[in-house]
């Protein structure tokens, strides 16, 4: 009886530590498509972006971290666009008509790229303490 318990005792540390190995691997997976996107310049953020929403998560901790850094980098493409999308508005040979879109879609691309500093910072923060964590 006493071989029994030790050896189920033996066995659920076993699958907790594969548990724990599984969680650290996934953090470390998930670690380097963030920073990949981090330290992309912003004309290479969406196809790192669309890697980073590809990319697989099992546990709880590390598919919040995921859902968080997607969508401030999400804010931070959509802000990139809008603002891309002004200045072809305001071009030189564009209508006058364009200017009150263009004003509009600067307003939007302000609030987006304010959302999305706010983000990632969180996601940073975060993504640092998941590392202390599983270290």
């Amino acid at each position: 009886m006493t071989r029994l318990l030790l050896v189920s005792a033996l066995a659920l540390l076993g699958c907790r530590s594969q548990e724990a190995r599984a969680l650290e691997a996934e953090g470390a997976r998930l670690g380097r498509a963030i920073d990949a996107l981090r330290d992309a310049p912003n004309e290479a953020k969406t196809p790192l972006l669309r890697a980073l929403d590809a990319e697989a998560c099992d546990h709880t901790e590390t598919c919040g971290l995921k859902a968080l850094c997607s969508r401030a980098y999400t804010r931070h493409v959509e802000g990139l666009d809008k603002s891309d999308r002004v200045k072809t508005l305001l071009a030189p040979d564009a209508g006058a008509d364009q200017a009150q879109v263009a004003a509009r879609l600067l307003r939007e691309a302000e609030s987006a790229l304010g959302d999305a500093q706010r983000l990632t910072e969180e996601c940073a923060a975060k993504q640092g303490e998941l590392r202390r964590r599983l270290k």
